[in-house]
């Protein structure tokens, strides 16, 4: 199963992916978790301490060749994992897609590119999963950096510009060709705010993919530097986002 996971900038999208990366794993499932944004924190989320981001390593340039058909990694996913993952807590494997480190250095169509290889070199084995961390922005879409994703969750809170983010990457995503996209509506406090986000749904014919409450241990995890899973193993919010995992990407090949 390859998923995509989009979002607004601090709807919660990272939170929810290096979350459901490490539970999948938990379950057994091979997890590769691809940091696919120019800002990456992913790592953080996985429980892989914070002093190691320095020496995190990123994709090199030279991993795509362009052919008279294309373009083709130049090394196997296997090779690509041993040089450049970083194994995190449960056995999850993390690819960092690019850490900028000077400005007025150009873009990164290339990594995008790169990565789109990547998720399509993934193996189709139920017990394979790929978690696609994307930007806080539709740039994956436009670039089709998931256009090989079997699905996309948009995580959205119950505010309208964050669903108003959702609704347009959700488009986009079928634009790609995308076999399945919903919206997860996250950080949800009552009935109300879940209604809310369940008429938006609605009324743009989209499906709802789950529900997280909002949960107090996730801005604890922040302050403490530490991963949701680490910090409240126990919280309803990891509770939710374990059956969304499963339900998505678990060994039923990610049909709900």
């Amino acid at each position: 199963m390859k998923l995509a996971i989009a979002g607004k900038g601090g709807s919660g999208k990272t939170s929810i992916s290096g979350t459901m990366a490490r539970l999948l794993a938990r379950g057994g499932q091979n997890v590769l978790a691809i940091d696919g944004d120019s800002n990456p924190n992913l790592a953080l989320t996985l429980g892989i301490p914070a002093e190691r981001m320095s020496a995190m390593p990123v994709l090199p340039p030279d991993l795509l060749r362009r052919t008279t058909e294309g373009a083709e990694l130049t090394q196997s996913l296997d090779q690509i994992k041993a040089s450049h993952s970083v194994s995190g807590p449960d056995g999850v494997q993390l690819l960092v897609m690019a850490l900028p480190q000077h400005a007025n250095t150009g873009c990164l169509c290339h990594m995008h590119a790169t990565v789109r290889s990547i998720i399509d070199a993934v193996s189709e084995d139920g017990n394979d999963v790929c978690i696609l961390d994307t930007e806080a922005s539709p740039e994956h879409l436009s670039r089709g950096t998931a256009i090989y994703a079997d699905a996309m969750l948009a995580i959205v809170e119950p505010y309208f510009k964050s669903l108003e983010t959702g609704r347009r990457m959700a488009a986009l995503a079928n634009d790609l060709g995308l076999e399945r996209v919903a919206l997860v509506a996250n950080k949800i406090r009552d009935e109300r705010e879940l209604e809310a986000v369940q008429a938006f749904a609605e009324r743009h014919e989209l499906e709802l993919g789950g529900t997280v409450p909002f949960d107090a241990g996730f801005p604890g995890a922040e302050h403490a530097g530490l991963a949701p899973l680490d910090f409240a193993p126990d919280a309803p919010a990891i509770k939710a986002i374990d059956e969304i995992a499963h339900r998505w990407a678990g060994n039923g090949n990610g049909r709900a």
